[in-house]
């Protein structure tokens, strides 16, 4: 048993070093990004840019939240979702530009295969967010971003935002290429949901409902052997 119980310590403590080096190589990843959107010379280029970079960053959170989970097989997503709203918000707002946040994340355990699509999509929604978001003259744009348990064995993200009364800017238009709709489809396929979109003039929720997986999937994947191994045998 202390045999078995050392050997689960080491693989833990190797694929957490996976998960640091992955992020910190996705931090120097954006950081050259950052450096080349400097010298762009349109504001489209710069917009494409500026969300393929938010696309890496996401993807270093995801990975940094890989490294501080305390085990192999689950995922708090309140905590790694918290993350990618703090981290985008944080990008995408400054002393031109602010916006009101909510978050009501319940504690929610998920399987690295659901948390991770989940924690992108969430990154594509806020990333529209982010460009269509408004409010009536006067008045702050608001963000609301929710995660909590629907019935037994499934669950609801949902983003919703104010809308202005101004259409999007020449720029923003130029800049969207039906990518992000493209991705938060794909996401919300491999979380097992479907992406549902509501306005009503004045505001733009997206949500999506999945079915939780149980944690004992990724425990079993991770007690199973290799195809290269095989049962029985070392994986040296």
């Amino acid at each position: 048993k202390a045999e078995l119980e050392d050997m689960v310590h080491q693989k833990e403590v190797l694929l957490r070093e996976v998960h640091h080096r992955v992020k910190n190589n996705l931090q120097l990843i954006a950081s050259i990004m950052n450096m080349q959107m400097r010298q762009a010379r349109t504001p489209e280029a710069k917009g494409l840019m500026k969300g393929l970079q938010d696309r890496v960053m996401s993807l270093a959170t995801i990975h940094r939240g890989l490294y501080q989970t305390t085990g192999l097989t689950d995922i708090r997503a309140d905590e790694l979702l918290s993350d990618i709203v703090r981290q985008v918000v944080n990008l995408a707002t400054g002393p031109g530009r602010r916006i009101v946040v909510h978050t009501d994340f319940r504690d929610l355990r998920l399987t690295p295969d659901q948390a991770v699509p989940l924690a992108l999509l969430l990154t594509e929604a806020l990333t529209n967010v982010m460009k269509y978001a408004g409010a009536p003259v006067g008045q702050v744009p608001r963000l609301d971003v929710a995660l909590w348990r629907d019935g037994p064995a499934a669950a609801v993200l949902e983003v919703t935002n104010t809308v202005g009364e101004q259409p999007p800017s020449a720029e923003t238009l130029a800049t969207g290429t039906g990518l992000g709709a493209q991705l938060l489809t794909g996401f919300a396929q491999q979380v097992g949901g479907e992406v549902r979109i509501v306005e009503d003039g004045q505001t733009h929720s997206l949500s999506v409902r999945f079915v939780v997986r149980p944690l004992a999937d990724a425990e079993a994947r991770n007690d199973a052997p290799s195809p290269e191994t095989g049962p029985g045998t070392s994986d040296r």
